[in-house]
């Protein structure tokens, strides 16, 4: 099956007329455009497979090259892996950093809100990130060490210090800042991964635009809190006491 991932990445240029030499930039735009085919296609089979069980053939036949190709581009499957996990990590930075600059004059509600609306988007868009990472999870092994040091652990780090101060105003629940980051991934992650069963299920499609739209809004408003609100919660608890 031929995803849409990677039928967007097949777009390649225009081919010249019969006699006209290729231009060097037009060789580069289509090798560009051939890796990119390439990686798409890799990190479907790779996600829903795992790394022993994705077939080269069966990654070049849906991205529309010649095995020998990917051979040509990538020597071996780890070096097409790693160029996989890199092309996974570096597109979702590029959309990520579009919609959230790192400096942002916004109050940190603000940047949590439209975090929170760009992810669930993202994971909606992009269910094989997280099927990938949770393949890795289950396998171990020197993959997944090799992509939680070059990619990972770096995004926990950044993430937790946000967290703590969503925390210290009241905003977030006084828990471990890791539990919440878990748990916030996994409300974003985990509707689009079962797409397919909650729609045999309910019949809902929870990849209709208004569905994610609404996905989104929901984990908004399980997790931040009104710190007026959480305060007057309290001192009514202690006064009932």
């Amino acid at each position: 099956m031929v995803t849409e991932a990677t039928r967007r990445a097949r777009k390649t240029p225009k081919t010249p007329a019969a006699g006209q030499a290729v231009r060097p930039s037009i060789r580069r735009e289509r090798l560009e455009a051939t890796r990119r085919a390439i990686l798409a296609s890799a990190l479907g089979h790779f996600s829903r497979r795992g790394f022993e069980g994705a077939s080269l053939r069966d990654i070049a036949q849906e991205a529309g090259v010649q095995h020998g190709m990917i051979r040509h581009i990538y020597k071996t499957k780890e070096e097409l892996w790693r160029s996989a996990i890199a092309f996974l990590f570096e597109r979702m930075e590029s959309e990520m950093s579009r919609q959230i600059p790192r400096v942002d004059s916004r109050s940190d509600v603000e940047r949590w809100t439209t975090f929170v609306r760009w992810y669930v988007d993202y994971c909606a868009r992009h269910p094989e990130h997280a099927r990938l990472m949770i393949q890795q999870s289950i396998l171990e092994g020197p993959e997944l060490e090799w992509t939680v040091e070059r990619y990972i652990r770096g995004r926990h780090h950044w993430h937790r210090p946000f967290i703590e101060r969503l925390q210290a105003s009241g905003h977030l629940p006084d828990v471990d800042p890791t539990s919440i980051f878990l748990m916030v991934t996994a409300a974003c992650q985990m509707p689009f991964l079962l797409a397919p069963e909650i729609l045999a299920v309910t019949g809902k499609n929870l990849l209709a635009p208004k569905e994610i739209k609404d996905h989104a809004e929901a984990v908004i408003r399980i997790f931040l809190r009104d710190p007026g609100s959480c305060s007057q919660t309290s001192s009514a608890e202690n006064g009932a006491e």
